[in-house]
């Protein structure tokens, strides 16, 4: 009896998966995102190019991460990072506890502070309810980390769950927080809905237990920093854009510099034949005559 032929795509496990991201969207950074029209505050999946207001999911699992970036603001890969958190090991197999840039609470500290520091983040691995049960990835950097941790809390303190995760409907959404740059997008994931269904559930345990073990690779270059603007005007207002610079330097009367026309000193100019007489007052010098002849 003749075998068909085996597919390779049929032997691929989690670990050869790249799970789709999706990512809140800033004032600042996501210009594919924007020029797709995905507004501040929305979702945009980096896979498939959809936009969301809101995400519901089945956490699968949360990771805890570090990454430093360093000061400057380029599109690179992390200074140094760990891939777990607890392990207090990096990457390059140095001890994360002694690390003088570490910061574990990366939310009570601004931008410029998190910018110099080793920061503790969260990747939330999960099954989208809204798209087909695909997998999904939500990286909580800054200021949301700490609900990240407010969701660990509210999966393992929940006692009608008792560890069963996957009958947690997560729903997901931004909020709009303020702070010295500018506005801010947090991530606040909430639980709103428990699964009873029992054939549903199983279904979702059997897709859980398959993702476990997915790889989550570091972040190709820095997250967009949450409210970072691009610049400020002179008189302190931050600015996003070019376009916005321009607006607000017209409105603050900046568009143009002002021309000032510096006053025009006039010499007295001797006429042919004279001499000029010295000054009578007292102590004044006598007029000096410009030599025209060059």
């Amino acid at each position: 009896m003749t075998q068909d032929p085996q597919r390779k795509l049929d032997e691929y496990g989690a670990e050869e998966m790249a799970i789709p991201e999706w990512r809140v969207i800033q004032k600042v950074g996501g210009d594919l995102a924007k020029e797709l029209g995905a507004s501040p505050g929305q979702f945009y999946n980096t896979i498939n190019d959809q936009i969301a207001d809101e995400l519901n999911i089945i956490v699968v699992d949360i990771m805890t991460g570090r990454t430093r970036w360093g000061e400057e603001i380029k599109n690179v890969g992390p200074l140094c990072a760990s891939m777990d958190a607890r392990t207090n090991e990096s990457i390059y197999g140095d001890d994360c506890s002694k690390c003088e840039f570490r910061l574990d609470s990366p939310w009570s500290a601004d931008v410029a502070e998190r910018r110099k520091k080793c920061c503790l983040n969260y990747t939330v691995l999960g099954i989208d309810l809204d798209h087909d049960y695909l997998p999904v990835m939500l990286r909580a950097h800054g200021i949301s980390a700490l609900p990240a941790r407010q969701l660990i809390t509210q999966l393992k303190m929940n006692r009608a769950l008792r560890g069963e995760y996957f009958k947690a409907v997560v729903n997901v959404k931004s909020v709009a927080k303020d702070t010295p740059y500018g506005t801010a997008y947090a991530l606040h994931p909430k639980i709103t809905e428990l699964i009873t269904d029992k054939a549903k559930a199983e279904e979702l345990r059997i897709e859980s237990n398959r993702l476990l073990g997915a790889p989550i690779p570091l972040p190709e270059g820095r997250p967009e920093e949450e409210g970072e603007p691009l610049g400020f005007t002179p008189t302190g207002t931050p600015f996003y854009s070019e376009e916005e610079r321009a607006r607000l330097m017209g409105e603050e009367g900046l568009a143009q510099p002002a021309i000032v026309t510096p006053p025009v000193t006039t010499l007295p100019v001797a006429v042919a034949g004279e001499t000029p007489k010295a000054g009578k007052e007292k102590g004044k010098e006598p007029t000096k005559v410009l030599d025209l002849d060059f």
